[in-house]
């Protein structure tokens, strides 16, 4: 059954069919919340809110839209008022390393990781209205349009706050590295 399908039987009295729904967005959901909080419970609770706040607006769901989109706008919104309420600016982007060389060595898993934490650390820094953007643009691969639509904002908006977000990110990588070259060079020098 498609999303659309199982909606219409839950609005009209077969709730039990809400167990399909957070069967299939439970992992998306619940990523994007850890994501944005950097915390497993704080991201489980979050989640539950988000599963709560689908069921009690599924009437006001509109099928010209991905469902997707509509139940990740949730997520969003409710990672961010939260966030707000409790003025964290924490959001990691988590990645598996994908080796596509099976034989990758240990420097190369070491710089991998180093860099990953680098970006991470600068991503951290961020304020939540480019990090959230970074996020769903980058991490969660949706459009301009997705983004636009489940964050409210004019697409000339997210486009904008898309390119000064990756701007600041780049300062923030460039004054990251600079630091750490300093630091190896007075290592060397001991």
């Amino acid at each position: 059954m498609s999303d659309w399908e199982i909606i219409q039987q839950i609005i009209q009295g077969n709730s039990d069919l809400f167990r399909e729904i957070v069967s299939r967005y439970k992992k998306s959901v619940y990523s994007l919340c850890y994501r944005m909080t950097n915390n497993h419970e704080e991201a489980e609770d979050l989640s539950q809110e988000v599963f709560i706040k689908t069921y009690n607006y599924l009437r006001k769901y509109d099928p010209a839209y991905k469902f997707s989109t509509w139940i990740l706008k949730i997520a969003t919104n409710t990672s961010i008022d939260y966030l707000r309420k409790k003025k964290v600016e924490t959001l990691p982007l988590e990645e598996e390393i994908e080796s596509k060389q099976e034989s990758a060595s240990a420097e190369s898993v070491y710089f991998h990781h180093h860099n990953k934490d680098l970006i991470q650390e600068a991503i951290n820094e961020l304020p939540t209205d480019y990090k959230t953007l970074i996020v769903l643009y980058h991490q969660y691969g949706l459009s301009y349009k997705e983004i636009a639509d489940s964050v409210n904002l004019p697409m000339s908006k997210v486009k904008n706050r898309l390119h000064r977000g990756r701007s600041l990110l780049k300062e923030k990588l460039i004054s990251i590295k600079e630091e750490g070259a300093q630091w190896t060079a007075k290592q060397v020098q001991l």
